[in-house]
This record gives C-alpha cells, sequence and structure tokens, in this order.
C-alpha cells in the first residue's frame, strides 16, 4: 500500500479535469481558452480504443468550434429502422442541410484532446486518479503513483464508473434500469460494401444507419457505417439484459447472411452507460459532467451532444467561480444542465418507456411511422437533433392521436 500523501493547501491549478473523453477535453479546452490554469488526467494513453456506434449530430460539430473533418468517416442523412416484424422504415428527411457523422472514438476522442492541449491545457495521460477530496479551500487529487495536485475546482469526466463521484459520494453505483448495456463488434467490409449496404435509398451521396427493434426488450441492435467497417451491436437496458450475447449472435449472423459478407473483426467489446441523470451533479467545488453526470438518452444511448455541452457549460460555471472566488457560482453548472440538457433527457426517458414497453408498442409505433410521412419526419428529426425532444413528442402525440386514435391508445394498455 502508497503511504498517505499529506493534503495540500496551495492550489496548482484553477481547475483539474479527471477523464480525457468528449466531456472532459472539451471542459479542459474551454476553461484553458478561458485563462484558468487547467490540468487533465486520463487513465489511458491516447488514442485508445473506445466501444461506441460513433455517430455524432452536426450540433456537435457546431459546438466544438474547431475542424473536426479529419476524423469524419461518413455523412449521414438519416436513419432506417427495422419493426419486431422486420418491416423496413427509411427516415431521412428532405433537408439534408444538417447533416449527422459517423467516427472512430479513438480517432474523435485523440482529437479533443490535442485540442485541449492546444489550448494550454497541461495534459497527463496513463495517469490513475485513485481518490480525490474537496474542502473548503480546494480539492486534492491522488494518483496511483503517489502524486497529489491541488486545485480550486474539480471536474469528474470519468464515465459511470468514475472516481470522482464514489469518491465524493455522489452515486454508489449505477442500479437496476439507470443503466444500459452493449455489445459492439467492429466488422471491417470495405469501402464499397459500407456504401452498397448503407447508402441512403434515395441515391443522395450520404449514408444512412440501421436500428433493428425486437431482438431485445428494451434496446436495438444497430448498424452503423463507418469509413470501411461497420459498427454491428447490440444494447439495452441493464436489467432486461440477460439473454442479450445469445440475440445479439443470432442478428449477427443473421445480418451477414442477408448481406452476404463475412467480415473481418478488428474488435469486439462491450460496455456500461448511464441512462438516467445522477441525483446530484455538483457538490462544493466539484462538477459532474458527460455520463458520470448520466447525461445519456434512454432512447438512443446517445451521449457525446451532452458531453460536449455539459464540458462547456462546466467550463463557463468554472471560470465563473475563479473569478469571482465563490465556489456558490458552481450551482449555475447545475441550472443550465437542468434547462439545456435535463429537460430533453426527461422527454427521451418518457418516450423509451412508451416505446419499449412491449414489442406491440414497438410494432404499433413503427407502423405509425411506415404509413405516415410527417411521423417519419419527426423521428428523424428527434434522432438526429433538428427539433427538441420535447416538441417532437407534442407533435407526434398531436398527429398520432388525430390520424390513429385507437392504435394511440392501445400504447398506454
Amino acid at each position: 500500500m502508497h503511504a498517505e500523501v499529506p493534503t495540500l493547501t496551495t492550489s496548482e491549478y484553477d481547475v483539474i479535469v479527471v477523464g480525457g473523453g468528449p466531456a472532459g477535453s472539451t471542459a479542459a479546452r474551454r476553461a484553458a481558452l478561458m485563462g484558468l490554469r487547467v490540468m487533465l488526467i486520463d487513465k489511458s494513453e491516447f488514442p485508445r480504443y473506445k466501444p461506441c456506434a460513433g455517430a455524432i449530430r452536426n450540433a456537435v460539430t457546431s459546438l466544438l468550434d474547431f475542424d473536426v473533418t479529419g476524423v469524419l468517416h461518413r455523412k449521414i442523412s438519416g436513419f432506417t429502422m427495422f419493426s419486431p416484424s422486420g418491416q423496413r422504415i427509411d427516415c431521412v428527411p428532405e433537408d439534408r442541410s444538417m447533416p449527422g457523422y459517423t467516427v472512430m472514438r479513438d480517432e474523435f476522442d485523440h482529437l479533443l484532446l490535442k485540442k485541449a492541449r492546444e489550448a494550454g491545457a497541461e495534459v497527463r495521460e496513463g495517469c490513475k486518479v485513485t481518490r480525490v477530496l474537496d474542502d473548503a479551500t480546494g480539492v486534492t487529487v491522488y494518483t496511483q503513483d503517489d502524486m497529489a495536485l491541488r486545485a480550486d475546482y474539480l471536474v469528474g469526466a470519468d464515465g459511470i464508473n468514475g472516481v470522482v463521484a464514489r469518491s465524493l459520494g455522489l452515486y454508489d453505483g449505477w442500479h437496476g434500469d439507470s443503466a444500459g448495456v452493449a455489445i459492439e463488434v467492429e466488422a471491417r467490409v470495405g469501402e464499397k460494401t459500407v456504401r452498397d449496404i448503407c447508402g441512403d435509398p434515395t441515391g443522395y451521396d450520404a449514408d444512412v444507419f440501421f436500428l433493428y427493434f425486437g431482438d431485445v426488450p428494451h434496446g436495438y441492435t444497430w448498424c452503423f457505417p463507418k469509413r470501411d467497417v461497420l459498427s454491428l451491436g447490440a444494447w439495452c437496458r441493464q436489467d432486461r439484459a440477460k439473454g442479450l450475447r445469445t440475440a445479439y449472435n443470432g442478428w449477427y449472423q443473421r445480418f451477414c447472411e442477408e448481406y452476404g459478407i463475412e467480415p473481418q473483426v478488428l474488435s469486439e467489446s462491450a460496455a456500461r452507460f448511464p441512462v438516467k441523470v445522477a441525483d446530484k451533479i455538483v457538490q462544493g467545488r466539484t462538477v459532474l459532467v458527460g455520463d458520470a453526470a448520466g447525461l445519456v438518452d434512454a432512447f438512443t444511448g446517445e451521449g457525446i451532444p451532452h458531453a460536449v455541452q455539459s464540458g462547456i457549460i462546466a467550463a463557463e460555471a468554472v471560470a465563473e467561480a475563479v473569478e469571482t472566488s465563490d465556489p456558490r457560482r458552481l450551482t449555475t453548472y447545475a441550472d443550465r444542465c437542468k434547462r439545456v440538457i435535463m429537460k430533453e433527457l426527461a422527454v427521451a426517458e418518457s418516450m423509451a418507456k412508451l416505446f419499449y414497453r412491449s414489442s406491440k408498442n414497438m410494432e404499433t409505433l413503427s407502423n405509425f411511422f411506415y404509413e405516415d410521412e410527417y411521423a417519419r419526419f419527426l423521428i428523424a428529426a428527434a434522432v438526429g437533433g433538428l427539433m427538441s425532444q420535447k416538441e417532437v413528442k407534442r407533435k407526434m402525440t398531436l398527429r398520432m392521436l388525430r390520424t390513429r386514435p385507437r392504435a394511440a391508445v392501445s400504447l398506454y394498455l
């Protein structure tokens, strides 16, 4: 065991960020650009592999405010969903002026980390944090190699099992329906085959991703196109995950047979992520961002947009606290997250509960999307971030009640 390191009293940094994913790197970069003394620590050496379907909305590239072209693999114009009975529904809006993209997370995250370093943040890779302390005068971050780093403020960006949240008693684990689990295979099939399978069904020079519903009870199986690779995976809520591996294996075999492919498997991994917002995301001189704060869409399992946005908001709140020498200003982070992110996530959670309630509900809503062009636009707008979740839910509910009242009522029976 390592000897106890005494708590330091002099702050070396204005803020320490633990975790170098999209949330942490964004927070570190923005804080450094505002003139703060920033330290970013991550347990891994970058680039590092990260299991993820790898889709980002157009809004993400705008929020990042620097060129990410070099790490973008495919332009995404929409998506195709398959109902439990196998019915195909193409959800591709006519307006393609705000496309999404796919990325490989090792490349994407490495770029964000490099941008944080370029902005002036000090970065320590391969440095594992073992615990943190938050007291009246600052925070102390202890590492596996017996370093004790002192800062005025702390950003916890270290994911679902983060040391920051555990050390400070902000959560005791993500139980039951509060988290999801995923299986993913990166399968190389070649650029032409990727386009042949996932090309925009209207012939537009872009691609779509596939979501298959019904194979797993509360989630979906997926195919996301990368440059010459398909991300083939499945996720479901962890309390419904019994049999996930068997269901995924069966779907994977059927998918390969349908498209006549024998892919080269580059990697196979599993991951866990939150699907409920943490009860508390600010405490003392510490804020939680991204997955560490539970800022993940419960319907899609998407977390990158909320990670980036929460990183920006956290940096602004920390800068305000530093400028005023008042840690109470961190409450503005929680307030803004509630207004900008959590309201949307609450709507997504309600939509997930309704859609995933049963195979019957999935089929009923899939039929609605198949038969109604406007409904297809709305679901594409929700998944692509072209319209707020609240607005999508309101318009979709009114549309279904007006055109299919019996089907709408059946969703709640």
